[in-house]
């Protein structure tokens, strides 16, 4: 167990604070982000319960589970926790329960890029590790700086984050979302982001509006033909130009630190849509 100070009052995204006289030997965790921050600040010992949907890191697996998105409230209760760890959307059906329970309990609710980083401060903090939590939370904060110091004149591709190709509308990244923060960390342009907050559709002739210069997909390669094919899509700038990417999802989508590989990634290719 992490040799750090406790009792400590730590707060959570809703403003509620919970007291914890020692480190946590028993968390359960309801989101299989939650879980993967949990393993990369050094607090994978200290987890007895996932969803099934927990699937990074690999001994993540192993553990118990107590449902999918349904949390399954009494296999939570079995577990003895004497923390668990819900999101404040995919879990908030199940929260006003746990909390009649009466069961410790902190909800994170991240939205931005840099509120991923205070997910991983809270869950160091409330887990006794602390140290390795910051050490991952300031690669968040380098990367505004290093985004702050970059000529503003550059030029900034259009960028279109999509988790679909078909059926249409398209799923689109909009505002308030970590991917929205990723473009512009990486030195494009959302060309969803007027459009609205976090992901909406899309029809055709919107899409073409916005004529994204690239075009970021969660779709795997051998299933994106039907962007070629569509008699409005195929005169996408990012189609004709062969700037399409399919990307692991788990790098763009799980407030985890694993964006900060999806945020190189995005910079690689962006770059790359810069020289031409």
């Amino acid at each position: 167990m992490p040799p750090t100070t406790f009792p400590r009052r730590i707060t959570d995204f809703r403003g509620k604070t919970l007291t914890l006289k020692s480190p946590p030997r028993r968390v359960v965790s309801l989101t299989p982000g939650t879980t993967e921050v949990l393993f990369a600040v050094g607090a994978g010992k200290q987890v007895v319960g996932v969803t099934s949907y927990c699937d990074y890191p690999p001994e993540a697996k192993r553990l118990p589970k107590v449902g999918d998105m349904r949390t399954n409230v009494e296999a939570v209760v079995a577990l003895r926790p004497d923390l668990v760890v819900a999101d404040g959307v995919l879990n908030r059906r199940f929260i006003p329960t746990l909390e009649r329970l009466k069961l410790p309990l902190l909800v994170i609710a991240p939205k931005t890029w840099l509120d991923v980083a205070r997910v991983i401060r809270l869950l160091g903090a409330a887990t006794g590790h602390d140290r390795q939590a910051e050490s991952l939370a300031q690669r968040f904060h380098q990367a505004e700086r290093e985004a702050r110091s970059r000529s503003a004149s550059a030029t900034k591709p259009g960028v279109l984050f999509t988790l679909n190709v078909e059926p249409l509308p398209m799923w689109v990244a909009g505002r308030d979302l970590f991917v929205d923060d990723m473009i512009r960390l990486a030195g494009g342009r959302n060309v969803a982001a007027d459009g609205g907050t976090n992901y909406y559709p899309l029809s055709a002739e919107a899409l073409l509006v916005r004529n994204p210069d690239i075009i970021i997909t969660t779709v795997p390669e051998n299933r994106l033909s039907p962007l070629y094919e569509h008699p409005v899509l195929k005169r996408l700038k990012a189609v004709q130009n062969k700037q399409v990417y399919s990307v692991d999802s788990n790098l763009f989508v799980r407030p985890t630190p694993r964006l900060l590989r999806g945020l190189e990634l995005l910079k690689t290719i962006i770059s790359k849509a810069q020289r031409g």
